[in-house]
């Protein structure tokens, strides 16, 4: 029979051991996040854009390029402090679009959640133009918005 020999100082190396341990997998965090990275939309393409549409904004148009496979979605930060996840709309070769609809407001950021090899660039490519449909008659209202998502523009 084997004799289990415990020092006095066995039991608290265990206990920095096992401190230790916790914090390093703490600081760790998700798998994912050592593979991934939040990028934020390329503010000069938010200011290049702020005076393409003087008759009003019905909604924004996003890229990332240079990714094989963009993210589900992105989110949007609107200046009336809205904001918006929106679904990617489509994937052409290297290009992710994303496509958000909204009024009365613009763009102040965006973050997409890519992997942490990418070195492409996350834009604001366009403003979609168009009359508000911001009224002060509820009836007139209800039928501008619904006449705005007829004609928004599909990509």
């Amino acid at each position: 029979m084997k004799t289990l020999t415990i020092s006095r100082w066995t039991l608290p190396a265990a206990g920095v051991a096992l401190v230790a341990s916790a914090a390093i997998a703490i600081s760790m965090g998700p798998a994912q996040a050592a593979d991934t990275m939040t990028v934020h939309v390329k503010q000069a393409s938010v200011a290049d854009h702020a005076g393409d549409c003087p008759d009003g904004v019905t909604g924004a148009h996003f890229v990332i390029n240079q990714i094989a496979s963009g993210p589900a979605s992105i989110d949007v930060e609107l200046a009336d402090g809205s904001s918006q996840t929106v679904p990617k709309s489509k994937q052409s070769g290297p290009v992710a679009h994303y496509d958000v609809w909204f009024t009365g407001t613009l763009v102040k950021d965006a973050t997409a959640v890519v992997p942490n090899t990418w070195r492409g660039q996350f834009v604001l490519s366009n403003y979609y133009c168009g009359p508000s449909t911001s009224t002060t008659s509820s009836s007139s209202s209800s039928s501008s918005s619904s006449s705005s998502s007829s004609t928004q523009p599909t990509s």
